[in-house]
């Protein structure tokens, strides 16, 4: 019961969840409810979704909650600079580029997370199409971020401006039913 406690746990730390990524992937292709192994990896994968779940709220709650992780990034790589250290570029306000940093990690931690999730469980679907209706924001808004760090008021507000595609706090996505499955479809063009 420890072990299994401690996997889950370590289940929200992006480099244990990137090493069991392939098994993950194998585990989705042919879930099997009475293999231990294949009930410890769905546990590892929800507590995952779990923790991203920031990524799959509407376009205002996202960006504050990236709002707050970036001041505590750059708050840690302010000490890390003041002990002589080099931080890790993310950390660094003087040297991250939010948005890039925002889509990158989407594209290649949350989204795929999120697409598993999906193809094991057809109705997490509208998870996966809000996490990239977010990713699409934020390219589209990328131009208007004109700074490293976050900007002089420390707040991503401004990027809120103009939510004209259907990406609200409330709704980013509908669900519909048709033939008896739920089929999310976006408010906006996906």
């Amino acid at each position: 019961m420890l072990d299994m406690m401690r996997d889950i746990i370590l289940a929200t730390d992006v480099a244990h969840h990137l090493r069991i990524f392939p098994q993950l992937q194998e585990m989705v292709k042919a879930y099997n409810n009475s293999n231990p192994k294949h009930h410890s990896l769905l546990l590892c994968l929800l507590m995952t979704a779990c923790d991203l779940n920031d990524q799959t709220k509407g376009w205002k709650t996202t960006t504050k909650i990236a709002e707050l992780i970036y001041k505590e990034f750059f708050s840690q790589g302010d000490l890390e600079k003041a002990m002589g250290n080099h931080p890790l570029e993310m950390m660094d306000r003087e040297k991250a580029y939010v948005p890039e940093l925002q889509i990158s990690f989407m594209e290649h931690i949350a989204m795929p997370t999120y697409k598993l999730l999906k193809d094991l469980m057809p109705k997490a679907e509208i998870l996966y199409q809000i996490v990239k209706a977010n990713r699409d924001h934020w390219v589209k808004v990328a131009p208007r971020f004109t700074t490293t760090g976050l900007p002089s008021d420390n707040s991503l507000d401004f990027l809120d401006e103009d939510v004209t595609d259907g990406l609200s706090s409330s709704s980013p996505l509908t669900v519909t039913e048709s033939s008896g499955s739920n089929t999310p479809e976006p408010t906006s063009e996906q």
